[in-house]
């Protein structure tokens, strides 16, 4: 009988040791803690199987297997919510996250290889294994409540926690309620998203309904091309962050100075976006559409009738292009924007060497662009381009090649040079790959544009801060956006923004959101022409080809 009881105080010792260490870990902005409070979650458990013992009943296999699965997703969801919000500075939302995740996984795949199958497949058997032990410590703990003393003082010590959520101590309190209050988070967020999208809540009406510019011929553009050049994950931490731009400082001067001396005049400013470390698209649809969007907002702007930047430029007189060489499936959402043209990753024909998440190099995503739109004689012409070689995690950096020729072949790269660009990342420092990604693009963005002909209006800008794999936490979401011309009458209205020359913008107290981009573009470019300078026709500008 003795040998017994210590059995059940056995199992139900370790039963809440094990729940109560699963809960140890805390993520959150600040980084990796441990929170010792009592899990609100495992008071509640102890409190159901003590009263039901009491009573002489049992739970069953099945139910012990229900209640260690709340525990372990609850407490992990509480653990993710935590990492996001410390990677991206923003609440996890798995109505639109969780759909993320695969291509998470594969981003871990790619970047990492063999190795990371392998932990992914050991990180799945310690999740079971986890699993597995959790339903044993609630066996365990339902097995010690058949003895009515152990049920009553059990009973009696849980509710006693649980009462202890309404004793004010310090600014978090005795209790853990961490759990409870990401679940009731997501419940909330997910009811919202259900809501808004399904039209009973009309949160954002107002914002829709707003009235927008009329379309119009934009002849203060002279029928210039337009290129606008995202450059993925550039974000003001590159230009902040002292060691960063120490680092980096070379590669502005030299992209400074090469796009001088091919004839062009550059402003630059920084911009706040909608998104940080990730959700580019966000970036993307806020400066077409003029509106500042978040997830939700994304997808009603998208099943809307709201006119964006392609549009504007298609009706005064432009064909419209997009290049996106990370788009490896297809994409409905494409056909909102009414681009005349697409190039996604199939599209580019790229078939040499995969560098990073997307595969294609940003010199071969340049040169395929310009060889194919660029031709002389064409017409007045809108790019939308998005770079990709400087995405999460930032390796391996493509190597630039002088000779554009050799792009997608990489003939003339070393073969001892290969093992350097393909070594495992070191995921404890992506500082170094970062900007090394960031330097190659402006590499290939100064040497691309010395190439070209004519007079284009070139808007190149970075989509968001870098997620906190780097030194972006705590970083304010902006980044820098610059604005280059040899027509100085296509960069005075950004000048009269407050733009200022050079590559590398200073601060500035109440940077303009992205969303303010469309408004200022087209009230800037709607008025006529100065008369300092005669009209280009359409088509008179070309590239020259690589």
């Amino acid at each position: 009988m003795i040998r017994a009881r210590r059995a059940y105080r056995a199992a139900l010792v370790l039963g809440v040791v094990f729940l109560w260490a699963l809960s140890l870990p805390s993520a959150s902005a600040h980084g990796l803690s441990f929170d010792p409070r009592p899990p609100v979650l495992l008071l509640a458990i102890l409190a159901l199987l003590a009263l039901i013992g009491w009573s002489g009943r049992r739970v069953g296999a099945a139910w012990r297997w229900v209640l260690a699965i709340l525990f372990v997703t609850l407490t992990g969801l509480h653990f993710a919510a935590g990492w996001v919000a410390q990677l991206l500075d923003r609440p996890l939302d798995l109505y639109f996250d969780l759909r993320h995740v695969p291509s998470l996984a594969g981003l871990y795949l790619d970047a990492v290889g063999w190795r990371g199958a392998a932990l992914l497949v050991a990180a799945g058997a310690g999740l079971l294994l986890v699993f597995v032990l959790a339903v044993r410590a609630v066996g365990g703990i339902e097995q010690a409540m058949v003895r009515p003393d152990t049920a009553a003082w059990t009973l009696a010590v849980a509710l006693f926690g649980l009462a202890l959520i309404a004793v004010p101590f310090g600014t978090q309190g005795l209790v853990n309620l961490g759990t409870l209050q990401t679940a009731s988070r997501q419940a909330q967020s997910a009811w919202r998203a259900y809501a808004v999208l399904h039209g009973y809540d009309r949160r954002y009406a107002a914002t829709l309904a707003a009235p927008q510019p009329a379309l119009g011929s934009l002849p203060g553009l002279k029928a210039r091309d337009v290129y606008l050049i995202y450059v993925e994950s550039y974000g003001t931490v590159a230009l902040d962050e002292p060691t960063y731009r120490a680092a980096l400082t070379p590669a502005l001067e030299s992209f400074a100075a090469e796009v001088k001396t091919a004839g062009y005049g550059l402003l630059s400013s920084r911009l706040l976006s909608p998104t940080f470390g990730g959700g580019s698209w966000l970036a993307h649809n806020t400066i077409a559409s003029g509106v500042k969007l978040d997830a939700l907002l994304n997808e009603l702007v998208l099943n809307g009738t709201r006119k964006g930047l392609p549009r504007y430029l298609a009706a005064a007189g432009y064909r419209t292009v997009e290049v996106m060489p990370g788009i490896k499936k297809p994409y409905p959402e494409g056909a909102f924007w009414g681009f005349d043209a697409h190039y996604y990753g199939s599209e580019l024909g790229y078939g040499g060497p995969e560098f990073g998440w997307f595969g294609i190099p940003d010199q071969y995503t340049l040169r395929e662009f310009a060889s194919r739109e660029l031709r002389p004689g064409h017409a007045a012409l809108f790019a939308q381009i998005v770079l990709v070689s400087s995405h999460t995690p930032f390796v391996p950096v493509p190597p630039y090649l002088a000779d554009w020729r050799d792009v997608g072949k990489f003939a003339t790269v070393p073969q001892g040079a290969w093992e350097r660009i393909y070594a495992a990342p070191n995921w404890s420092n992506l500082d170094a790959p970062y900007l090394e990604s960031i330097a190659y693009d402006l590499k290939t963005l100064g040497a691309w544009l010395s190439r070209l002909d004519g007079s284009p209006l070139v808007i190149i800008l970075g989509d968001h801060q870098p997620p906190d794999l780097t030194r972006g936490a705590g970083e304010a979401w902006t980044v820098p956006i610059y604005v280059l011309s040899r027509d100085p009458d296509l960069l005075r209205p950004f000048a009269a923004l407050g733009y200022g020359e050079g590559p590398a913008p200073a601060p500035r107290a109440h940077p303009e959101g992205m969303e303010r981009f469309l408004g200022d573009f087209l009230a800037a470019f709607s008025a006529e022409e100065p008369a300092s300078e005669p009209e280009q026709t359409p088509g008179a500008q070309a590239a020259s080809q690589p």
